[in-house]
């Protein structure tokens, strides 16, 4: 067995050394799934902090209003809070032109201010108060990502408003509370009975305190509570945060791209081999490509700068999920011939969505939640997110073991299987191959 196994190798080397075309065609086949994912993961550096060349429009409909004396005018001042926020392009349109360019997708999202805003505003204190609209428009046609930032702009802004209002409004209510009133007055007293030596320091120093007071209650007012935010494994980008995903996936369809583009028979004299020689022969081939490919993938990833805190178990786990994909793809492959082929694009599509690679499993389909485990991308994911991020070992082992059995069954089901199915698919392949509607090998 050994003997005629170093001879399908030895057929291999010889087929692909003797042929620049092909060296060429092995040399694509490696660089490929390194671009997948390369360009993909470049390509999302951080999306979230390039919303400054998006187009929000404004449409300011507002009139001030002028009561005992004193102008309001809170639409400008709506208008001012919008502009504080760079993370857009804010650009003015009247209402109607404003309307027509989100209908019909120029623009992304628009924020009317009503006439009468800051007159509703105001009405907090007559006898009818009542909420004044600040109106957001988008279109959901245009873009699945862009209408969720917008809308997250504009109830950010939205919220800021509310606060600023309530805040002057519950200024005015603190300043006007009698206990308040007492304690200035008090103190007031208390700096009229010093000494003419520290009456301008005390009064300076009384001036100060009832200030700061004032400030810490505006504060309150403003904000009650305070979030305090911390983060374990912090990211630097969006890029890093989806280089695990893309990454593992770029393997998975690399080895489709390789058991596509190459033949899992022998180069020469098939007939004189077992089906079992032939699996371990050729699977030499696939097993360097594939190496070639995570290294080639891994060195792209530093080339274009994304952080990574262990690139040394980085490097050796991409190689590990590689070849754990290869055996697994190539298995059903060498077994099922193209069924295979087709059973592992069937597994690649559930993957993309059921493996917690961008969103929270937690709110796909059920489907997807109750598929996730029997999924080997989900582990080598996983497994990348540790050395990526940082590696938290007892989990790390965890998932390089689960991932490790997928290839072992694929093992097991191929020494098996292979010897009583190779007949019957070779068979199929080849009813396909006379129908002339497919290329087949």
């Amino acid at each position: 067995m050994i003997q005629n196994v170093k001879q399908i190798i030895k057929d291999d080397i010889n087929a692909a050394v003797k042929n620049p075309v092909v060296i060429f065609v092995l040399l694509a086949l490696v660089i490929l799934p390194s671009l997948y994912s390369i360009i993909n993961v470049y390509g999302c550096w951080d999306p979230y902090e390039n919303t400054d060349n998006m187009d929000f429009i404004i449409v300011n409909n507002d009139k001030p209003v002028t009561i005992n004396g004193t102008t309001y005018n809170y639409g400008s001042e709506v208008v001012t809070t919008l502009k504080e926020n760079n993370k857009f392009n804010w650009i003015y349109k009247d209402e109607d032109e404003a309307r027509s360019l989100i209908k019909n997708g120029t623009n992304y999202a628009a924020i009317v201010i009503p006439a009468g805003f800051t007159e509703d505003v105001l009405s907090i204190n007559s006898d009818n108060p009542h909420q004044a609209t600040i109106q957001y428009i988008s279109n959901g046609k245009t873009s699945p990502v862009a209408p969720k930032i917008t809308s997250n702009a504009a109830t950010k802004v939205n919220t800021e408003i509310s606060n600023s209002i309530m805040k002057q409004y519950n200024m005015q209510k603190y300043a006007q509370n009698p206990v308040v009133t007492q304690q200035i007055t008090a103190d007031q007293m208390g700096a009229n009975n010093t000494s003419m030596t520290n009456a301008s320091n005390t009064t300076t120093s009384e001036a100060a305190t009832q200030e700061a007071m004032m400030n810490n209650a505006g504060e309150y007012f403003h904000s009650p509570t305070v979030l305090s935010n911390f983060s374990y494994f912090k990211a630097d980008n969006y890029a890093q945060q989806v280089t695990p995903f893309y990454s593992v996936l770029a393997s998975w369809v690399g080895c489709i791209i390789l058991v596509a583009l190459l033949s899992t028979n022998p180069v020469k004299d098939e007939e004189k081999y077992t089906p079992s020689e032939i699996y371990v022969g050729k699977f030499t081939l696939f097993f360097f490509l594939n190496i070639f490919q995570s290294i080639v993938t891994f060195i792209g990833l530093n080339l274009i700068g994304i952080t990574i805190a262990d690139p040394v178990m980085m490097l050796i786990s991409m190689i590990i999920v590689g070849l754990s994909f290869m055996v697994l793809i190539y298995s059903l492959v060498s077994v099922f011939g193209n069924v295979g082929k087709a059973i592992a694009l069937i597994i690649l599509v559930f993957q993309i969505s059921g493996t917690n690679g961008i969103y929270p499993i937690e709110i796909m389909a059920p489907i997807m939640q109750a598929l996730m485990p029997y999924l080997p991308m989900t582990y080598g994911i996983l497994m990348l997110k540790d050395t990526v991020f940082g590696i938290i070992w007892p989990s790390f082992i965890g998932n390089l073991v689960c991932l490790i059995i997928f290839p072992i069954l694929a093992i097991i089901f191929s020494v098996i299987v292979k010897e009583k199915l190779d007949k019957r698919f070779k068979k199929y392949d080849e009813k396909l191959t006379e129908s002339k509607l497919f290329l087949l090998h």
